[in-house]
């Protein structure tokens, strides 16, 4: 096959695992929306133009015209409210099917290649009674509640890390932390470490705002990425890898939710890392984190 779709950074030629999206239904809109990051490979020889739509039932789907790939090359793409369903009454199981196509010119009328790959997505309902709720940091108290605050690329001049008013899901605080000034890459995370309980369903669940506080001189900013590593491995990459394009990569001004399961009987540093770029001085990219709930159950 000359092409190939993936939802994680592991390349080729390493098998992907199966991929499972994890959802939550409390606090949903109905209907509610779907986004994926993709990741596409051309292993042909000429250049490609890609298109991606996906089908299950009770939802819609767009296309996107993912536009050209050169021979050899692969691209990540985030489709953002990429699927549109009612919202489910009760904890359930389905399959997406994804299709990749690919074609040899840029109407989109010579198809080539053709790849199809299933994606499963378990919904959840967190406030169920057979769940313990083993963590709850909704940070109401004023405190960051344990959490840390570091730079990995950038500095901390004029940064700043603690609970806030100005966006929040349940009052009075969220959590937010805020980078420095003056410089374009901009990679930095709020973690904690958790020991989770010995059962056999755990997940975490985090709800997370990415944005920008403009100072006095602001300039333009952009995503580029969104990841949740357990220590310092992936577990989900929204986005793209950092350019200096000017375009946002991840939904900014709006929360997101996001679902994944953790090992059991382990001690866990889950890390929450957003990757942005500033165009001028005084241009703070900014995380809002709250509702972090661990829940649990045999």
């Amino acid at each position: 096959m000359s092409i190939e779709l993936r939802f994680s950074d592991i390349p080729p030629p390493t098998p992907e695992p199966p991929r499972t999206i994890y959802r939550d239904l409390i606090d949903l809109p109905d209907p509610t929306k779907l986004g994926v990051t993709i990741r596409y490979y051309n292993f042909d020889s000429v250049t490609l133009y890609f298109q991606i739509t996906a089908a299950c039932a009770g939802y819609t789907f767009g296309t996107v015209n993912l536009g050209s790939l050169g021979a050899g090359l692969n691209a990540y793409m985030n489709l953002d409210e990429f699927g549109s369903k009612a919202k489910p009454a009760s904890e359930t199981q389905e399959t997406i099917v994804f299709t990749l196509k690919a074609f040899t010119d840029a109407g989109y009328s010579n198809l080539k290649w053709t790849y199809v790959k299933n994606v499963d997505v378990v919904w959840i309902k967190s406030d169920d009674p057979s769940y313990t709720l083993d963590v709850n940091n909704n940070f109401d108290d004023g405190t960051v509640q344990g959490w840390a605050y570091t730079v990995e690329v950038g500095n901390t001049v004029n940064s700043s890390f603690g609970v806030a008013t100005d966006y929040v899901l349940s009052t009075p605080y969220s959590l937010r932390a805020k980078t420095g000034d003056n410089c374009p890459q901009n990679r930095f995370r709020v973690s904690k470490t958790f020991n989770t309980p010995n059962k056999s369903k755990i997940y975490m669940i985090a709800n997370v705002r990415l944005g920008f506080l403009l100072g006095s001189t602001p300039g333009t900013p952009y995503t580029k990425t969104l990841m949740v590593q357990f220590d310092s491995t992936v577990q989900i990459f929204l986005g793209k890898p950092y350019d200096s394009v000017a375009a946002d990569y991840v939904p900014r001004d709006k929360w997101l939710r996001i679902v994944v399961p953790l090992p059991p009987n382990q001690s866990v540093d889950i890390r929450l890392v957003f990757e942005a770029y500033a165009t001028c001085f005084r241009t703070h990219p900014t995380i809002w984190l709250d509702d972090f709930k661990m829940i649990s159950k045999d």
